[in-house]
């Protein structure tokens, strides 16, 4: 990714306040932002727009994270992808390894998060 572009970002989550916690972080952050509360939401979203990065929860109503990150992936195989959930890595994402490019457990620190998007940055 080119470091004077702003990144784009699509954000998943079906908790309101935290959807609307990660947008005002990323946005402050210098992050363009766009967010769906449905996996089926973002992957319309997905269709239209393109994202540098996608941050999906694991668990959301219908279409759960690792399943919109995978459809994603096969629309825009370059975006970045990062899964977040309150369950272990290992009970979520094991198969993934390949697809995702990062993995936060909630309650997520928003310090761990703007490192692991410096990363993402870097590894272009």
């Amino acid at each position: 990714m080119d470091p004077s572009k702003k990144m784009k970002i699509l954000v998943v989550e079906d908790d309101k306040l935290f959807l609307w916690t990660l947008n005002h972080f990323l946005q402050k952050e210098g992050y363009e932002v766009c967010s769906a509360l449905t996996g089926e939401l973002a992957f319309d979203l997905a269709q239209h727009e393109a994202f540098d990065v996608v941050i999906s929860d694991f668990h959301l109503p219908g279409l759960n994270g690792r399943d919109l990150i995978r459809r994603v992936k096969t629309l825009q195989p370059k975006a970045k992808t990062v899964l977040i959930s309150a369950y272990q890595r290992d009970e979520v994402a094991q198969e993934d390894e390949l697809t995702l490019n990062g993995y936060l457990n909630k309650p997520i620190e928003l310090g761990t998060l703007r490192q692991l998007l410096l990363d993402l940055t870097m590894d272009g």
